[in-house]
This record gives structure tokens, sequence and C-alpha cells, in this order.
């Protein structure tokens, strides 16, 4: 199965914390083949933005390694924008409406993610790191 991995999967990977294990167990899938995860430009932007701005602390080279691991990256396309300017889901804010229609443009059933916010979507899965059993279901 293809999905897509939200920027919280990449970093929470880097970072100390409950989700780590499960984070950077997932990107070592993809890495090798293993885990059909995809990612876009605008993920791997915020991403860079929090690198850059050291908001969640020395995350240095984060960006340019996920870039690595996922390209080629999914195209945020013209579809994807209108897709996602169109949603109607309060909770979601820009960015997350452009990854749900980054996901729908491309047929991407599934989203790897701690945000809960994309429940609200009742036509995209999200996969939980704390959920053990689905995150599984991410490994091919």
């Amino acid at each position: 199965m293809s999905f897509l991995v939200d920027a919280n999967i990449i970093v929470y990977a880097q970072l100390a914390g409950p989700h780590r294990e499960a984070c950077l167990g997932l990107l070592e899938a993809v890495a090798s083949g293993a885990s059909d995860g995809r990612t876009s430009a605008a993920v791997l932007e915020e991403v860079w933005h929090l690198e850059l701005s050291g908001k969640v602390g020395d995350i240095r080279g984060l960006t340019e390694r996920a870039y690595t691991i996922f390209a080629p990256l999914v195209a945020v396309s013209d579809e994807a924008f209108r897709i996602a300017m169109s949603l109607d889901a309060p909770t979601l804010g820009a960015a997350d409406r452009l990854h749900a229609g980054t996901c729908r443009a491309h047929g991407l059933e599934a989203i790897a993610s701690a945000d809960a916010d994309f429940d609200a979507l009742g036509w995209l899965r999200r996969i939980d790191p704390s959920d053990r059993r689905a995150w599984q279901t991410l490994l091919r």
C-alpha cells in the first residue's frame, strides 16, 4: 500500500520521545524498499522550516536525509491544490489540507501521521505511530 508520510513522522524519528522508535523504523523500511511510503515537497518544507528555525532542537541535515529517502517526491499539483482548497475540514490548517489534497490527487488512501486532525476526513485513513498493529500494515 502506498501512503503519504507526514512531517511529524520524519521529525519524531530524529528526536527522543515516545514515537521515535516507530517513526525511525518506518523511515528505515521506506529507505530499504520494505514500505511504500511517499512524501511531497510540501511535507519536506515543513521539516526544513523546523530544521532552519531550531524550534525542535538540533536536527541539522534531516531534510536532506529525508529527501534522499523519499525522492522522487509526490507532486503537489494543481489538482492537489484545488482539492485542498475545497475540503470542508475546519480542524485542518492549510499545510495539512494540502497534504490531504495531495493524497487524494495521487490515489493515496492513507497518511502516516501523529496528527489526529486528519481523522476528520472520512476518506483518508490516518495511521498513528502509537498504534503498533496499524503501523505494521505499512510494511510489505
